[in-house]
């Protein structure tokens, strides 16, 4: 058995990676209807903030992988 020292664990997938899809999608959604109460069709304003928040959301989660694989 090899002992590491005491060294600290690594740190594991980051949190912000985990929460950035399903936070995307909530306040695309929200902004989506806000903006469609606006122009007057709050189902697609809703349709097209969901669309748009899986999209940054997903751009996150990449970016957590990436910091993630790069502590390894």
């Amino acid at each position: 058995m090899t002992d590491d020292g005491g060294s600290k664990p690594r740190s594991g997938f980051p949190l912000w990676g985990s929460l950035a899809i399903p936070a995307g999608i909530l306040w695309g959604t929200v902004l989506g209807i806000l903006i469609g109460l606006l122009l007057g069709n709050v189902v697609i304003g809703a349709a097209i903030g969901a669309g748009l928040g899986v999209g940054i959301g997903l751009v996150l989660f990449a970016a957590a992988v990436v910091i993630a694989s790069a502590n390894l």
